[in-house]
């Protein structure tokens, strides 16, 4: 038997290095935790690192090692990762990940290899940064039937949306900032198109319905064209931007988005700032749980990636790991999807109208041949010479009918002089 717990390391970037500082000051905490002492026996990546003495160049090396009890996962995107992830399951190794990408992607056939083969795979970081929000729905909340999952998931985005409110500036001087602050990318698309969040969507939402939600399932809009003059009068109107990503269970299937909505700044999502992550899960019976913390950076995914080798070390202890799976997952059940033309809500919309006689009419009477009810509806003071900005709140609306209007709107020259901005309202 071995004295250690041994860990194998694939990537040794900023999370990478992050664990291996954490496990070091921290090996008093693990070993009252597991009763044995982990330490990481192998490290391999691109590149010699600065522990030549745990160098691997090649990570076939780490899963063929016999002395090797879990395998961490951290180079992110899809290959080698998937390999990388199954063949240390079949051959015998626990693994640990914070890939939300290749998990959502792989879901089906990463979690059937664990079945078979009776390993572990813990994935805490892929969701929220150090929230335990994964470990939350799957053990604290197991009795319970999830009606809905509702998330700001992405520290990037949620940064850019911080600096666009606080100093009234626009997407791409906010977007400069978060880079600046090291929050962001050089290349943010993955963040600000949505993918970020419609992952960890797909994951939150496959482990509370026991199925396998598809990331091509969910509809989603990112942050990019955000326009500072909305965010400025939806301020006004008492809510905040937010990017949210939304699984709602109705009777006709599981409604699910990732797009720019507004918040009440009354709601516990409205005082979510810069890189920090918020997931609020309803149970039947629980009612809204609320998890919070920070989504983002070196400390708090390596933290959550710490947490899940020292929880899975206690089975891999015990030789009780994979015994009985972590993940209920039954490839046969087929979770219906609710169409998202066939979502309701409410929205906030925008139009730069013509100023002249019966443009309003025209445009209510198209909103009321699609069944689209106002709520209220409101002048703005930002105007110009031939040009009127009205803000129209709707009542509870299906979302094919809406787009069918604005799309007549937008296509009727003699009403608006510019595409009408469209708002999902969330809660």
């Amino acid at each position: 038997m071995n004295k250690y717990i041994n860990v194998g390391l694939v990537g040794y970037g900023t999370v990478g290095k992050g664990v291996v500082k954490i496990l070091e000051a921290n090996k008093k905490i693990a070993l009252r935790k597991v009763g044995k002492p982990i330490r990481i026996k192998s490290i391999c990546d691109l590149r010699p690192i600065d522990k030549p003495e745990l160098y691997v160049k090649n990570f076939k090396d780490i899963i063929k090692d016999p002395e090797i009890d879990l395998i961490v996962e951290l180079i992110g995107g899809y290959e080698p990762a998937r390999t990388i992830i199954i063949e240390a399951l079949k051959a015998g190794k626990n693994v640990v990940t914070a890939n939300k990408a290749v998990l959502a992607k792989y879901w089906d056939q990463i979690f059937t290899t664990a079945q078979d083969c009776q390993k572990s795979i813990y994935y805490e970081a892929s969701v929220g940064g150090v929230i335990p929000v994964v470990q939350g729905l799957s053990e604290g909340l197991a009795s319970e039937e999830i009606l809905e999952i509702k998330g700001i998931l992405n520290g990037t985005t949620n940064f850019i949306l911080s600096e666009m409110t606080k100093n009234g500036v626009n997407y791409e001087a906010a977007l400069k900032s978060t880079q600046n602050s090291g929050f962001a990318e050089a290349d943010p698309s993955f963040d600000v198109n949505g993918i970020d969040t419609a992952n960890k969507l797909a994951i939150l939402s496959s482990l509370a319905w026991g199925g396998w939600i598809k990331v091509k399932d969910i509809s989603v809009k990112g942050i990019s064209d955000l326009d500072i003059e909305d965010l400025l009068i939806t301020q006004n109107f008492g809510y905040d931007v937010k990017l949210i990503g939304s699984a709602e269970k109705t009777k006709d299937g599981i409604d699910l988005s990732v797009q720019p909505c507004l918040v009440n700044h009354d709601h516990a999502f409205a005082t979510v700032e810069n890189e920090y992550n918020a997931v609020m899960i309803t149970g039947k019976d629980s009612g809204d749980v609320l998890f919070y913390g920070k989504g983002a950076g070196q400390q708090p995914a390596a933290s959550a990636v710490v947490s899940d080798i020292i929880n899975l070390s206690k089975f891999i202890v015990t030789n009780t790991a994979g015994i009985v799976p972590d993940v209920v997952y039954d490839k046969r059940i087929k979770i219906k999807v609710l169409h998202s033309g066939k979502s309701k809500a409410s929205y906030y919309l925008r139009f730069s109208i013509l100023d002249k006689p019966g443009v309003l009419s025209k445009i209510s009477g198209i909103l009321g041949k699609f069944k689209v009810s106002i709520a209220s509806l409101t002048q703005s003071d930002i105007s110009d010479n031939d040009c009127a900005q009205i803000i129209i709140i709707t009542h509870k609306t299906c979302r094919e009918n809406l787009e069918k209007a604005l799309k007549q709107i937008n296509a009727t020259k003699s009403i608006v002089k510019s595409k009408v901005v469209k708002i999902k309202i969330e809660i």
